[in-house]
């Protein structure tokens, strides 16, 4: 081929990339020595490889951090860091070999019978599944949790079990032939097989097995991004629930999957324990009050998997009827197609769940007592048993066994909508995941007890105590009032809550305290242990760096997505970040002699770049040059140095006004110059590096702001 088609093809191909971020497959043609793109589709990719091409788009630049979120699906990352091989083959003795019809190793017991199977299900013991052939009856067994494995003496790799075990990620050898080998296995080797459906190898007895990913590159290098934008708020009503997810799967190692072997009990003559049914007319209410909510799914089953393992770690087993209850029986909330004609399935099933007594268990919960989740599912009419009767799935129903509480047996957590309140507020669909996001981040960065220098115990033995219904001037009086533990010299229900078990007239009777949501998630939370983030020295430490960078490249280069930006950004950052190193600034910083914020190394090395690239890359019109990235961080910085030159701080909420630009594209920047930004609240502001603490707290003053030496 001619070396200027190749050079063509690696621009086209390089502006596909750039233009879909993503892996692009080209057909292309040569004809009279022209180069034609025919077509181009985003790349197939196995799921390594797919992780694979994400981190490193990512690292050029060409994707961004809500890329990355969305093209890493959990169930992907589950697959990859599973992923087994066998180590001591060698060792083990050859039975025979089949067709790789899915790949994976597994060892277990084997198991020639639906009978043994359904009975090793039961007791919870493993095994590996060998059929001649495997029947729709049977694919229970082969997806439930304790079949390791299956091997079918018939079929190819196209055979119903083949198909079936590579859907599912199930190990599968297929097309054996017979099971004659196996005469002489259970005296030999207790019965036990390993099979390695990559190459359909079996083996007798059980070989060693190790994880291959566990130290994948790209999988620590997501790790510390996810640890990034958790800290940070990096975060989108979109991404959070999937940032969270992936956080689940990479750093806490919990894999997902509804594996329920319970059946409905019911207990005739006997009255509920743990609730009482609402009549008709308050499911409907319910019902109304339910909202579509993006990824609703992900939320509802990370709401409630969440909450039941902060709060299972805390009490005793077998006691969950101490944090957690349903709110209503689903069996008696179905409303069947006929009742509404939008629905796409036999009906609708309303679930709810309360998690109670939250703050008396959980530390960085302690001004939450209450979190309901409500959540409609569809279900599917799927066999007539008889004329009169219909079997469904799936649904949700309760389970009566457990004689101090129903609990919950939850099949499906398809949310169709959803409705949440935390202490008896509706979070709007708008915030339930941004709520999620703060309330599950709150775990790693709860600093309100040591802020305050107290303990949770000192506030419990205060209330206990009933000190407050006389003091109304103390740091405890004013730390509970803070956080809606006590109001006007009364316990709240929060209050209640933390110290006692709430009688049911008590949580029907007291729904009326004023709980604002921004109060609600807020209270006690702060992104760093200090009310001042003082950027001149933040700007020391590398992940710090690393975020501004990709703060500004976000906000500056949406549009442009060339490798090279990044890394420039990177150099001016570390360049500013030596100023702030200087022994002489230093001392100018502690002593408020500095004048001067260090914008002239950013706009000196802006202008430097643009120059450059204008000679390198293609000609540009007027309106393409005034768009460049690298020209509005010259113009916001040119901004910034008039705004000092005059004022010495700037309040948050009047950025847009004075800057004429969006707070995304100049906080970066504010950060840049070591400004300090105070916060307090809802509100914020930044202060110009070098000013004088007289001068800082005279500010602070003067907008209502706190001030701590």
């Amino acid at each position: 081929m001619e070396e200027h088609i190749i050079s063509e093809l690696k621009y086209y191909s390089e502006m596909l990339e750039t233009h879909f971020h993503d892996m692009m497959d080209i057909d292309f043609a040569v004809e009279s020595d022209e180069l034609y793109i025919l077509s181009a589709r985003a790349g197939r990719r196995t799921e390594l490889a797919n992780l694979k091409i994400v981190i490193s788009m990512f690292c050029e630049g060409k994707i961004g951090v809500e890329d990355v979120f969305q093209r890493l699906p959990y169930n992907q990352l589950e697959k990859i860091l599973d992923k087994e091989i066998l180590v001591n083959a060698h060792e083990l003795k050859l039975l025979a070999r089949g067709l790789p019809a899915s790949g994976g190793v597994s060892a277990a017991l084997a198991c020639f019978s639906t009978e043994e199977a359904r009975d090793l299900m039961a007791k919870g013991e493993e095994f590996i599944f060998c059929q001649t052939e495997i029947s729709p009856e049977e694919i229970d067994i082969i997806m439930s949790k304790y079949c390791r494995g299956v091997i079918t003496a018939r079929g190819g790799m196209t055979s119903h079990a083949s198909v079936v075990c590579r859907g599912i990620g199930q190990t599968c050898v297929s097309g054996l032939g017979d099971f004659d080998w196996m005469g002489d296995l259970g005296g030999c080797h207790n019965n036990e097989l390993t099979i390695d459906g990559t190459n359909g190898k079996i083996y007798a007895g059980i070989g060693k097995i190790e994880k291959i990913n566990a130290n994948l590159t790209e999988a620590k290098i997501l790790y510390e991004l996810l640890s990034l934008v958790i800290k940070y708020n990096i975060i989108t009503a979109e991404t959070a629930p999937l940032i969270w997810r992936l956080w689940d799967v990479v750093a806490l190692n919990k894999r997902y999957g509804i594996d329920n072997t319970k059946q409905v009990v019911e207990k005739e003559g006997s009255d509920y324990v743990s609730f009482k049914q609402p009549v008709k007319s308050e499911i409907e209410s319910v019902y109304s009050t339910l909202q579509c909510v993006k990824n609703g799914d992900l939320l509802v089953e990370d709401w409630i998997g969440f909450l039941a393992d902060e709060l299972s770690a805390q009490v005793p087993l077998g006691c969950h009827y101490i944090y957690i209850r349903p709110i209503l029986n689903p069996m008696d909330t179905i409303k069947y197609k006929g009742e509404a004609a939008d629905f796409e399935s036999a009906g609708l099933q309303l679930t709810g769940v309360e998690f109670f007594h939250i703050n008396k268990f959980v530390d960085y919960l302690l001004d939450i007592y209450s979190i309901k989740i409500y959540f409609s599912t569809a279900f599917y009419e799927f066999g007539v048993t008889d004329e009169h009767h219909h079997d469904f799935a799936p649904l949700n129903y309760l389970d009566y066994t457990n004689p101090n509480g129903e609990s919950l047996i939850i099949n499906t957590y398809k949310a169709k909508k959803v409705a949440v309140y935390i202490n008896d507020v509706l979070i709007s669909s708008e915030e339930v995941s941004k709520v999620y996001h703060l309330l599950r981040r709150r775990k790693y960065y709860w600093e309100w007890y040591k802020e305050n220098n107290v303990s949770k115990r000192a506030i419990v033995d205060y209330l206990r105590r009933n000190r407050f219904r006389s003091d109304n001037e103390s740091k405890l009086y004013f730390l509970c009032e803070e956080m809606h533990l006590i109001h006007d010299h009364k316990l709240t229900l929060a209050g209640v809550s933390l110290l006692d078990d709430l009688e049911e007239k008590k949580m029907e009777s007291n729904k009326n305290i004023d709980y604002i949501l921004e109060e609600v998630i807020l209270r006690g939370y702060n992104d760093n242990s200090s009310e001042c983030n003082d950027f001149s020295q933040l700007i020391q430490r590398k992940d710090f760096k690393d975020l501004i960078s990709l703060e500004i490249y976000e906000y500056y280069f949406w549009d442009e997505r060339h490798e090279f930006d990044l890394q420039l950004l990177k150099e001016i950052v570390e360049s500013v970040a030596s100023y702030f190193c200087r022994p002489e600034v230093i001392s100018q910083i502690e002593t408020g002699l500095l004048q001067t914020i260090p914008s002239e190394i950013v706009i000196f090395a802006v202008t430097a770049i643009w120059a450059k690239l204008k000679t390198t890359r293609k000609k540009k019109n007027n309106s393409e040059e005034e768009s460049s990235g690298w020209l509005h961080i010259e113009k916001n910085s040119k901004k910034i140095v008039k705004e000092f030159e005059n004022h010495d701080y700037v309040l948050t909420e009047e950025i847009e006004t004075i800057f004429n630009a969006s707070r995304e594209e100049i906080q970066p920047l504010l950060k840049l110059y070591g400004c300090k930004c105070y916060v307090h609240k809802n509100r914020s502001i930044w202060i110009k590096v070098g000013t004088k603490k007289k001068r800082i707290k005279k500010i602070l003053k003067m907008h209502h702001f706190k001030y701590k030496k």
